[in-house]
């Protein structure tokens, strides 16, 4: 059997941090693939692997020009082309604070995708003591090798569902969480995948980049004036404003009386053509906005669900969804793209 292939990305994050000063290290890519090769010999053990390096950016600086600079990388080099022959999977090297970010939009970006693409990363640097980056790096690296034709995240023991995954804690080296449902594997001796939940491809490998970015969050709570925030939304909502997600309460409840009631703000949005999408605070657990005043009022108003989809997932949906206006919002949310949210 031939040696599998893995395209390897280092994107920035605490993996690739210098020690003791725990800072970014500016390397060219051969010198990282050096350092890597040296820190974790065993990942060409596994694979033939290749790495390159586009920047080397703290997450936090990580958005939609970079998920979509990664898409159109992941298509050129990974599949087969007059760029090369290919890659059987590929790796990317990313900081954790907004990985679930970058997974969630890949898997919604990256259509048709037949080989798996692995994010990863780690809490502590590659160099340091005690550090689970030589872990995860070569348990990425494994996965990638395998028939796991998804977006995913590997930290930890876990393989998780790249758009159902969550960064749950800060501190702890399972960093990663899929809160609605069960991980699609476990890391241990052995590499276990429950192939019966790996989604198959469906049709064609295509890129679909297109984000429309200019999409607002805001948290309901005690005490919030939708009253002040709609003057300072002030005019010219439209250009300025594609759509609005709301953390709502529980099952997606909000304020529905007097001057704490959301109901109006969410009538001058729909009124401007700003969709508004209603996710919960909860990690657990659906939107059911059927069950309450305040839910029933914003269905009235014309809200969309997120239904169990993480905050990383219903936020990154919303900007691929809105730039591609053929179907509504409310239509692109009642699909499953990518396995991130379940419709019954």
């Amino acid at each position: 059997m031939p040696r599998r292939r893995v395209l390897l990305v280092h994107t920035g994050g605490t993996l690739g941090m210098a020690l003791p000063e725990a800072r970014r290290l500016d390397l060219a890519p051969e010198a990282h693939l050096q350092r890597l090769l040296a820190r974790v010999p065993e990942l060409g053990e596994i694979a033939d692997v290749e790495l390159v390096s586009p920047w080397n950016l703290d997450s936090s600086d990580v958005g939609p020009p970079q998920w979509q600079a990664l898409a159109q990388l992941i298509g050129e080099r990974a599949l087969p082309s007059r760029h090369g022959p290919g890659f059987d999977g590929v790796v990317l090297i990313h900081g954790t604070d907004t990985m679930a970010y970058t997974a969630s939009a890949l898997a919604f970006m990256l259509r048709g995708l037949d080989r798996p693409v692995v994010l990863t990363g780690s809490q502590r640097p590659l160099e340091a003591w005690r550090t689970d980056a030589r872990a995860n790096l070569a348990a990425a690296v494994e996965c990638a090798t395998q028939n796991l034709p998804e977006v995913v995240v590997v930290f930890g023991d876990a393989i998780l569902r790249g758009c159902r995954s969550t960064k749950s804690d800060a501190h702890d080296y399972q960093a990663f969480d899929t809160p609605n449902e069960a991980p699609l594997g476990r890391i241990g001796v052995d590499l276990g995948l429950d192939r019966s939940r790996i989604r198959a491809p469906i049709g064609t490998f295509s890129l679909a980049t297109d984000l429309d970015p200019r999409v607002l969050a805001l948290t309901v709570f005690p005490g919030f004036d939708p009253v002040a925030f709609r003057q300072l939304l002030g005019s010219g909502l439209r250009e300025r404003l594609t759509a609005v997600v709301v953390r709502a309460f529980g099952v997606g409840n909000v304020p529905s009386h007097g001057r704490a009631s959301l109901v109006p703000l969410v009538e001058t949005l729909a009124a401007a053509g700003v969709a508004v999408v209603v996710t919960s605070q909860c990690a657990r657990g659906r939107t059911d906005l059927d069950l309450y005043a305040g839910g029933r009022a914003l269905l009235a108003a014309g809200v969309v669900q997120a239904r169990d989809m993480t905050f990383e997932a219903t936020v990154t949906k919303t900007m691929w969804a809105c730039a591609r206006p053929q179907r509504s919002l409310a239509e692109w949310f009642s699909m499953d793209l990518a396995g991130e949210v379940a419709l019954a």
